[in-house]
């Protein structure tokens, strides 16, 4: 047995050891003349006690924890006197996630999550997490590709290779990406910041962004003196944080590849960050194809799969492919397909050629609430001008800004409305719902549905319509609402092909 790579000392480290080691690195720095290095010591020795005991720790864990990469599982053993030994079969390993960045390149050390369908007991956690060396990162991965061809013979020829081309990466983050992400990724920035590197270099950074700020108002000013400044403001915060969200889509998913090989599949992508990750597809609880509005009407999608593991690091979502077309084949009948990619990379979960789809009577159910939104905000922007006019402009701004994304969501609902639908074919249950401003086309194997739930409120009761709630298994039961659904077709399919619960 062998220990992990010495990096792996950090990660034994507590988060406060960071915060001690910060002020005593920079009271190292500012020594003068009139504080000599034994006045300092003696003011920080306490300081340097307590990170030594934290250091000491690090390091006595790290050498008694031990990792073996067997011919059929990963062991791992921990502990002094109480020895604490995980095993974990390579045929219970649903996802093995790898990544590394500048740093971890430089010193030859990459880090491995593996997950399996057992619950952590803490969300986003991992069963094992490892730094390990490349090489020995390359034999599990091959040990696990090795125990997958031998297991299932059937799928042996199974060989493909799918690269995302730096175009559909391109369209891809234009549709992904959004102001909030985007925002949400600066104040992380300025707020992690501010608690590692000090009051100091944040003061300098707000002092930077002050200045650049101000001339941007200026020339605002300049071009259009009757925009208040809030307006400005709103409207740069908008596209800061779009380019900011588009960048970082790009850069996560560069280079995105995919390869299927015998029941395996291997994913790897990113730039700074570079990640690889090993999928059982036989552990895949379902697939989720995703486009919002502008998608649909290129007939464009994103594909997600749910795999314990997959996707589960922070700032991650589990794409599968990052963006590919959709065709209509005409045959007799309407049928839609993804191109042969998926075909290739996940065959097993085939979409369903016909949907049972809601009345024209359950209309109302997808567009009241937009059509309640667009007369409040429109209402109250009117109210708003009237009872403060010397505030005409900036109200006038804001209810158009909120007017676009409710209208936008009348749009996407009675869009829903259409396309919405539920149909069990192939031991498959193929959804599509809508949620927010996204459409998802959900495929899951029986095998992964935990039970199928018709629920009905009042006013669905009087039309003999309901929702659908199909509960999917995996690491945490995960559920999909398909709304509007005409109650006796439902039941009809549900006895015929499905188990309810």
């Amino acid at each position: 047995m062998k220990r992990q790579h010495p990096y792996a000392l950090l990660r034994y480290t507590t988060k406060n050891f960071w915060l001690l080691l910060i002020p005593l690195v920079r009271g190292l720095v500012t020594l003068s003349k009139d504080t000599d290095f034994q006045s300092w010591l003696s003011g920080a020795e306490w300081d340097i006690l307590v990170i030594v005991i934290m250091l000491s720790a690090a390091v006595i864990r790290w050498y008694f924890t031990r990792l073996e990469f067997t011919d059929s599982e990963v062991v791992l053993r921990t502990g002094i006197i109480g020895v604490i030994e995980e095993r974990i079969p390579y045929d219970c390993v649903s996802v093995v996630s790898s990544g590394t960045n500048i740093l971890l390149k430089k010193i030859g050390a990459v880090r491995i999550n593996i997950d399996t369908d057992a619950p952590t007991g803490v969300p986003n956690s991992s069963d094992i997490l490892l730094i390990v060396s490349p090489s020995d990162r390359a034999r599990l991965f091959n040990l696990l590709n090795e125990k997958a061809s031998g297991k299932y013979k059937g799928l042996s020829g199974m060989n493909y290779v799918y690269k995302v081309s730096k175009k559909s990466l391109v369209f891809f983050s234009v549709f992904f990406s959004s102001t909030l992400s985007g925002t949400i990724l600066l104040g992380t920035f300025f707020a992690q910041g501010s608690k590692i590197l000090g009051e100091q270099l944040e003061n300098y950074i707000m002092s930077a962004v002050t200045d650049v700020t101000s001339d941007i108002y200026e020339a605002a000013q300049r071009f259009a003196a009757n925009v208040p400044f809030i307006a400005v403001v709103i409207t740069l915060v908008i596209a800061v944080g779009f380019i900011i969200s588009f960048v970082s889509n790009l850069l996560m998913h560069l280079n995105f590849t995919i390869s299927r090989r015998a029941s395996t599949i291997l994913v790897s992508g990113g730039f700074f960050n570079k990640r690889q990750y090993f999928i059982n597809s036989r552990r895949v609880n379902y697939t989720d194809m995703q486009q919002n509005l502008l998608m649909k009407l290129f007939g464009v999608t994103s594909v997600n799969v749910s795999c314990t593991g997959y996707g589960k690091q922070k700032r991650e979502t589990p794409i599968f492919v990052p963006i590919c077309s959709i065709k209509r084949i005409y045959d007799g009948k309407s049928r839609t397909e993804l191109l042969s990619v998926m075909k290739h990379l996940l065959p097993e979960f085939s979409l369903s050629e016909t949907f049972i789809t809601p009345n024209i009577t359950y209309i109302m159910r997808f567009i009241a609430i937009p059509i309640v939104l667009i007369f409040a905000i429109m209402i109250l922007g009117f109210a708003g001008i009237i009872f403060f006019q010397e505030w005409y402009s900036l109200i006038l701004f804001i209810t158009i800004l909120l007017e676009i994304p409710a209208v936008w969501l009348l749009l996407v609902k009675s869009c829903a409305y259409c396309t919405n639908g539920i149909n069990i074919v192939q031991k498959n249950v193929c959804i599509k719902y809508c949620k927010g401003y996204r459409f998802h086309t959900v495929t899951v194997p029986l095998e992964r549905v935990a039970y199928i739930d018709v629920k009905q409120t009042v006013f669905q009761r009087m039309n003999k319509s309901c929702d659908v709630v199909v509960h999917t298994n995996s690491e945490y039961r995960g559920s999909h609402r398909v709304r509007g659904m005409p109650l006796a077709e439902v039941n009809e399919l549900l006895k015929e092909r499905a188990l309810q619960k």
